[in-house]
């Protein structure tokens, strides 16, 4: 039970701070995602890469 508790006390928490980060500053949740989709780019290249030695 006590494990439960913790991880939705983390979960809020990581809401809550998300939430603070996207309220301040409004761009880091577009930054985030244009990077996470240029990381998933270069992560199959990377696959690719390994696969067609």
């Amino acid at each position: 039970m006590k494990t439960v508790a913790f991880a939705a006390g983390l979960a809020a928490g990581m809401a809550v701070a998300a939430a603070a980060v996207c309220a301040m500053y409004p761009d880091v949740s577009r930054r985030a995602v244009r990077d996470s989709k240029r990381m998933i780019k270069t992560g199959k290249r990377a696959i690719d890469r390994m696969c067609n030695w």
